[in-house]
């Protein structure tokens, strides 16, 4: 029973970190796109599709 708790919690927090991941990868997106930096250069870097940079 303790173990099936913790790898509830344990999935939990790794989704959070996911989450935190993808968010600050946009957010570094979104200021490269601001400095000039192309869409190829930031997906490269951030491993965000090409498509979703655009959508930024």
């Amino acid at each position: 029973m303790v173990d099936g708790i913790f790898e509830e919690f344990a999935d939990e927090i790794n989704a959070k970190v996911a989450s935190s991941v993808q968010d600050r990868e946009r957010e570094m997106a979104r200021n490269m796109l601001a400095e000039g930096d192309s869409v190829e250069k930031i997906s490269r870097i951030t491993h965000l599709s090409e498509e979703e940079i655009r959508k930024l």
